[in-house]
């Protein structure tokens, strides 16, 4: 018999995946939205510097249970370790005034926790993250050298996290770019907590 605890949790996670599993709208095919955001440290970075090279971009939120599930399991760094000629950047688009932000001392303690190397960007006016119609965290975006959205999605096809072998959408993107052929899928329904935006 399972505790009503855990229904209730269970339930409560299958509110947050169905409530903000909303498809994205930006355009595989077409040129990937340019921005400029600084990382924890205070260094600036630009999609424009990473012109030639596969970037990947990872909706992140440390609040998020979906977005830690996939941190303490390692799905984002592992792709990270398998793929070094591509550049992955982690964004927190999370609202200052929202209670799910993070002072960047407390976001890198969460990093060095779960070994994420890779920088993560703060877009704390969400400006980025509305431009890519970021919609959870996680909420994943795969752009090729030329700066085209290739992919546009869901990390996985395992919102609750049960699969013992979950397809890994972003792992086969990228497999694609290496075959230099098209993402299949392309784009998929993104799961997770939605994106805190500020009002």
């Amino acid at each position: 018999m399972i505790p009503t605890t855990r229904y209730a949790l269970a339930g409560t996670l299958a509110l947050v995946l169905v409530a903000t599993a909303a498809p994205a709208a930006v355009t595989v095919g077409e040129t990937a939205p340019a921005f400029s955001l600084p990382d924890l440290h205070g260094k600036t970075h630009t999609l424009e510097q990473q012109r030639g090279k596969v970037v990947v971009l990872e909706w992140i939120n440390p609040n998020c249970p979906v977005s830690r599930r996939h941190a303490e399991a390692g799905t984002m760094t592992g792709l990270v370790d398998d793929h070094s000629e591509v550049v992955w950047l982690g964004i927190n688009s999370t609202a200052r005034s929202h209670k799910d932000y993070l002072e960047a001392k407390s976001h890198l303690a969460y990093n060095a926790k779960h070994g994420i190397e890779y920088p993560v960007l703060y877009d704390v006016s969400g400006a980025v993250g509305h431009a890519y119609e970021a919609t959870t965290t996680p909420h994943m975006i795969v752009i090729d050298q030329a700066g085209t959205v290739v992919y546009d999605g869901a990390i996985d096809d395992d919102p609750y996290g049960r699969a013992e072998a979950p397809r890994n959408y972003v792992a086969a993107a990228l497999a694609a770019q290496a075959a230099d052929r098209p993402a299949d899928p392309a784009k998929t329904k993104p799961y997770g907590c939605s994106v805190k935006y500020g009002a």
